[in-house]
């Protein structure tokens, strides 16, 4: 999600603040925030997780597998779903009740949210049994052809709990069958909805929450600011729409000749082998339904394997752009990954959109590691800002090409964070939203020359530490005091870190470092030791003292001159770093033949006493004194950092 949605949010709850509830759960997600570091420690000793902040030697993650039917009436505004939903229990404990999110009741009428939402009477759960468990006699599983609902299942708002008719043991697992049907709600809801043109469809079933090695069951409720956390699973996803529709989906589509024109299934071909764009389906030809194959309905048929979540978008008002980018292919070579973007017509700055997306795919794939599917698709509309999904994202932005660009950068980031590297959003939203915030600035200076930071800090973060309302970036992303604080802790404090890493280490140690961290944690669930230790191991001994400065409290670096005495032909400089962040800082002093002489102050020495003195002799031929000439660090006041007699 992009900062500019989350600014808006807060901005309409400071509003109308009345009509939100801000509520604390029983089981308070914050505690697992601020006790991250025991609960880590002791997934240590359970050789889940190692000190190098690697996984450990016994470490696993929960699978499942969802078959997945999606009707929708687009009339009614409502979507009829069932499936069959297998639970895999790779962890060595049994298990004998199942935590399922049901994330659609947000928009239950008494439900608790931290933002202004509608109110659509949340999901119904039309039926829901167990298929299939060993040592569960038949007649305790579903009967043919009917599904009741469970009278096993306790729902609480966003989360439901399944007690099972018998023990979930390690290494087994358990398939349900449900049906389901939600009322799907108008634009003004949160990263999903429909604006009577354009559907976009997320957290539309029930899904398993993620249990894992170091605090168990995250069944945090789901209040509308903090985001999602969930284990891998496989889809195979069937989507019946009225004729006209089209549909762009997570996964891969298996039916093109099912949906698809000839016309259009040609032009698609010719996409996947071409580096400009592709109309797919422009007006004229959706207009002579030369689009789509005929029939009253259509199904769309999507599968992928190993991804967090599945969403889909859907409109009969949308053109359709297509057109390949390279990725390094593992072992040498390249693939192509195919890059949709769907829009409306009128949104003339979205015809960049497919080549954007090709830039930001092929960047990041170079930068850190290759991206690993099949396509990516941009579609237009219904979310302020920008929403990820795997392979999917969703933005509304037209009138400013750069906007689109960064905001789609942003978005695409989020493939690697947490799409791969699967962190808990709602806990720790730094851990997706920063390195993401990062790679927007990262293709920016790429694309253009240029990032939109001064001095290398974001304007909001400077803003809100300059008021002393900073917020630390370990707080539950729902408990923190606003969206600014949010914006500040969760989006633009750890690209300020990044850039003082990289001053103190270099910008290649710091990509490295993401680069380890990505390789040992794609596909599972790293928490905050794991990145600090991994990302930050070049600090060797000082990392410790780095990850404290900067990352567990709300310290920033404003390093000056407080004092230039001379005595006789000495000049004694006082010198502090009073932000409570540290970085080694070089001095450079100027001479009147020319010269200059640099010597650094390190970090451990400010952290022993923020006050440092340094002596410089022959004081009459020194024509200036500056820290820091070359505008390394993320210094929040430069200013004070240029002495002369």
């Amino acid at each position: 999600m992009t900062r500019r949605w989350l600014l808006l949010a807060g901005a309409c709850t400071t509003a109308v603040g009345l009509h939100a509830q801000r509520v604390r759960p029983v089981l308070d997600g914050q505690s697992v925030v601020r006790n991250v570091d025991s609960l880590w420690s002791a997934a240590v000793a359970r050789g889940t997780r190692s000190a190098s902040g690697a996984p450990g030697l016994r470490h696993w993650v929960q699978g499942a597998r969802y078959e997945l039917n999606a009707t929708i009436e687009p009339t009614a505004h409502v979507l009829r779903g069932d499936g069959l939903l297998r639970y895999r229990n790779r962890s060595p404990d049994t298990l004998r009740t199942i935590a399922i999110s049901l994330a659609q009741n947000l928009f239950r009428s008494g439900a608790p949210h931290d933002e202004t939402v509608p109110v659509t009477g949340g999901v119904t759960i039309d039926g829901l049994c167990i298929a299939r468990q060993a040592q569960v006699a038949a007649e305790r599983l579903c009967r043919t052809n009917t599904l009741t609902p469970s009278a096993a299942l306790r729902v609480d708002f966003t989360i439901a709990w399944l007690t099972l008719p018998a023990p979930l043991l390690p290494g087994d697992s358990v398939d349900l069958r449900a049906a389901w049907h939600f009322t799907i709600p108008g634009d003004d809801a949160p990263r999903m909805g429909s604006d009577g043109t354009v559907m976009m469809i997320g957290y539309w079933y029930p899904q398993f929450c993620v249990y894992d090695d170091v605090a168990g069951w995250e069944v945090d409720p789901y209040l509308a600011t903090g985001e999602f956390y969930m284990d891998p699973a496989d889809y195979v996803v069937r989507i019946t729409m009225p004729s006209g529709f089209i549909v762009a989906a997570t996964g891969l589509l298996q039916n093109p000749d099912a949906v698809l024109s000839p016309t259009a299934r040609e032009r698609l071909q010719r996409a996947a082998r071409s580096f400009a764009a592709v109309p797919i389906v422009t007006d004229s030809l959706r207009k002579v339904n030369g689009a789509l194959a005929p029939g009253a309905t259509l199904t769309w048929r999507f599968a992928a394997d190993s991804v967090r979540d599945f969403a889909f978008y859907t409109s009969r008002d949308v053109v359709w752009d297509a057109m390949a980018a390279l990725v390094p292919r593992n072992g040498g070579g390249a693939d192509t990954v195919l890059i949709h973007a769907l829009y409306r017509s009128r949104m003339h700055d979205w015809r960049r959109a497919a080549d954007y997306g090709r830039q930001s795919i092929e960047q990041f794939s170079r930068l850190l590691w290759r991206y690993p599917w099949p396509q990516m698709t941009l579609v237009e509309g219904i979310v302020d800002g920008g929403m990820e999904y795997p392979m999917l994202t969703v933005m509304s932005i037209s009138g400013d090409a750069r906007d689109l660009l960064t905001t789609l950068a942003h978005e695409i980031g989020h493939m690697w964070f947490p799409m791969q590297v699967g962190s808990d959003e709602r806990r720790f939203a730094w851990m997706d939203e920063g390195p993401a915030s990062w790679m927007e600035r990262v293709l920016l200076r790429a694309s253009t020359g240029h990032d939109d930071d001064d001095d290398g800090i974001p304007d909001l973060y400077r803003t809100v530490t300059g008021m002393h309302a900073e917020q630390s970036m370990l707080t539950h992303a729902d408990h923190f005091s606003g969206a600014l604080t949010s914006t500040a802790a969760s989006y633009d404090k750890l690209v300020v870190i990044f850039r003082a890493f990289g001053a103190e280490h270099g910008d290649s140690t710091l990509v490295e470092g993401l680069r380890t961290f990505g390789r040992a944690w794609s596909g599972r669930h790293p928490y905050p030791p794991d990145f600090f230790r991994m990302v930050f191991a070049a600090a060797g001994d000082e990392r410790e003292g780095f990850v404290k400065d900067w990352l567990r409290g709300t310290g920033h670096l404003d390093v000056r001159i407080d004092d230039v005495a001379r005595l006789r032909d000495t000049l004694t400089v006082t010198i502090t770093s009073g932000g409570g962040a540290h970085l080694s800082v070089p001095v450079v002093v100027k001479r009147d033949d020319g010269r200059a002489e640099t010597l650094r102050i390190p970090a451990s020495a400010f952290r022993t006493v923020n006050t440092q003195t340094i002596r410089v002799p022959d004081a009459r031929t020194v024509t200036s004194i500056v820290l820091d000439p070359g505008h390394t660090l993320p210094d929040m006041n430069p200013a004070n950092q240029r002495w002369a007699p």
